[in-house]
């Protein structure tokens, strides 16, 4: 009987140790971390939207490290986005049937910023890798950093959709407050908002500001249901 006590524990260790909702909370964690990392570097050295072609250029050159660190951040964090978004999803489905639509909604948002911010790193890539070609065509280099920034407009569109899904489908299930369920849908809406004069974001816009206080609600949503996904983790594995 004890040899069977035995066998029958390690298995029950590593069943509580890595619960789904425990992956999930910590796939949320570790991508919102990874995500402050990358905006604070790419506020610190790349150029504005609005960048000469000089400016673009003197970035290839001078700060082509900061790329290099934006592929590997891209690398861990995209692994534990959907880690967190399938976790996430799951729970909500098991607390409330009704949530289900809007997880698929936020699931799929999610998998559209996975391709689009992919595609903004491989252009990051191509600047650098092409530096000195660039430096002699000006204009080359103005086109290529317009399309970089219109890929990141346009992804604001996918972080809304899914602010928008996962943080309905977490305040049906009653993961997060209702209060925050609504303030929530706000941010997403801003997103929206600061993403349609598209053409006008690829220069520089005033509005951009908006597009800020969505993704700052985006960053909260993680926050919060990665937490309470590893509180319920915690709590299961102590009864």
């Amino acid at each position: 009987m004890s040899t069977r006590v035995l066998a029958a524990s390690p298995s029950t260790v590593v069943e509580r140790r890595w619960r789904p909702e425990q992956l999930a909370g910590v796939g949320g964690l570790v991508f919102l971390a990874l995500l402050i990392v990358q905006n604070l570097l790419k506020a610190a050295t790349n150029p504005s939207n609005s960048a000469t072609a000089a400016q673009i250029v003197r970035f290839a050159h001078h700060d082509a490290w900061s790329v290099d660190l934006l592929v590997v951040t891209y690398v861990i964090g995209f692994p534990c986005l959907f880690l967190f978004a399938a976790g996430l999803a799951q729970r909500c489905g098991e607390l409330e049937p009704a949530s289900k639509i809007w997880s698929r909604l936020g699931r799929s948002s999610v998998t559209v910023i996975a391709v689009l911010f992919g595609f903004v790193n491989i252009l990051q890539v191509v600047i650098v890798a092409t530096r000195h070609e660039l430096a002699a065509d000006h204009g080359l280099a103005a086109t290529l950093w317009a399309l970089h920034n219109a890929v990141f407009t346009i992804n604001l569109v996918a972080v809304a959709g899914a602010l928008l899904g996962l943080g309905r489908a977490a305040t049906i299930a009653r993961l997060i407050p209702r209060r925050l369920g609504h303030f929530l849908v706000g941010g997403a809406a801003l997103l929206a908002i600061a993403a349609a004069p598209a053409v006008s974001e690829v220069r520089g816009s005033s509005i951009r500001a908006a597009g800020l206080l969505g993704f700052l609600c985006w960053l909260v949503l993680i926050a919060a249901t990665s937490l309470r996904l590893v509180r319920e983790a915690a709590g299961s594995s102590m009864n």
